[in-house]
């Protein structure tokens, strides 16, 4: 039922929404929802490789410096690649739990970036949940590091 409402709220509201209501006071201590499959990270499905990889370029093409335009650019591709990870994803409720503390965080940091003109903080806040993903999730091949697709 509660992922039923998550989704409708996603849906009615995007993904804002879901950052509103899961607020931005989670924590990444233990029991935050950050958690390990019995002491292994999470299997990944194809759906969210490809939206974490998106995530992964927009973030590291992002400069603090940018334009609110470019800034603008920057949440709606968030929103649209969470919005993508929330309609295709199919994760164990653990691990989609583990995965919503970081899409909060990819939330956070698109409001801070566009809302409260905050963009080196809003960055910052995107690049440690990008961080954080290989700790929980086994994602072959990952890299902070966006590849060189020359």
């Amino acid at each position: 039922m509660k992922l039923v409402i998550i989704a409708l709220a996603l849906v009615a509201g995007g993904g804002l929404a879901f950052y509103h209501l899961h607020g931005n006071g989670h924590s990444h201590e233990a029991g935050g929802g950050l958690q390990l499959n019995a002491g292994q990270k999470w299997e990944t499905d194809q759906p969210l490789r490809v939206g974490m990889e998106r995530i992964r370029e927009l973030v590291s093409a992002a400069r603090p410096e940018a334009s609110a335009t470019e800034m603008q650019v920057l949440a709606r591709g968030i929103q649209q690649q969470v919005d993508y990870l929330t309609a295709n994803c199919k994760l164990p409720s653990a691990a989609d739990e583990t995965l919503h503390v970081m899409i909060a965080d990819f939330l956070e940091g698109a409001d801070l970036v566009t809302q409260k003109n905050d963009p080196q903080r809003g960055i910052a806040v995107m690049r440690k949940a990008l961080e954080t993903y290989p700790k929980y999730f086994d994602h072959a091949g990952w890299s902070l590091v966006t590849p060189d697709r020359s």
